[in-house]
């Protein structure tokens, strides 16, 4: 059975009290899915029935830490997939008073195929976006976005760079020492 593990971080705009009560809104979830794609309450309890195009499952709550984990079964199937079976742990850390961390690691193993590893991470981080962007329409802050650093000039990234390769040189990690020989005795020549 191929398998695919993936890992990728969220920060979502708001506290953690906040985005733990976002990830069992079931309307917010769905509210983040692609168009053609639904997420209902499923016939077991802490059960979800999760379509999407192309693939139908199960999502199942197996345990959660409140407001910090929360681990899910998945179990479904697709034409191009076959059958598949996976598990999800979310995990949540605060960021300070008005923003927290999602972390997400996934496995899945399919009967048939897989996405590829590069293909799979992108639909996660499209989901995740799905996920961050629902949560900033239900509950907007009123605090700035975080800016990303503006690029460093070229010169300072050349310095950067020599100044770590010059490091490396001399704390082993560029060239690693040798192996130590074992002890057997020289032949003399």
């Amino acid at each position: 059975m191929p398998t695919l593990a993936l890992n990728d971080d969220l920060v979502l705009p708001v506290p953690q009290a906040l985005a733990w009560r976002a990830l069992h809104d079931l309307a917010l979830l769905a509210d983040s899915l692609p168009d053609g794609a639904r997420l209902e309450a499923g016939d077991a309890p802490r059960s979800y029935a999760l379509v999407l195009p192309g693939f139908e499952g199960i999502l199942t709550v197996l345990d959660l830490e409140v407001p910090s984990r929360l681990r899910l079964s998945l179990e479904g199937h697709g034409p191009r997939t076959g059958k598949v079976a996976g598990q999800a742990q979310l995990r949540l850390a605060s960021l300070g008073e008005d923003r927290a961390l999602l972390h997400v690691a996934l496995v899945i193993q399919a009967e048939r195929e897989t996405p590829s590893k590069v293909a799979g991470l992108m639909a996660l981080r499209e989901r995740l976006a799905g996920i961050g962007a629902a949560v900033a329409r239900r509950h907007p802050s009123d605090r700035p976005q975080p800016v990303k650093a503006p690029p460093k000039p070229w010169p300072q990234r050349l310095v950067d760079w020599y100044l770590g390769w010059f490091a490396a040189m001399f704390n082993g990690t560029l060239f690693p020492p040798p192996k130590p020989r074992s002890r057997a005795p020289r032949a003399k020549r």
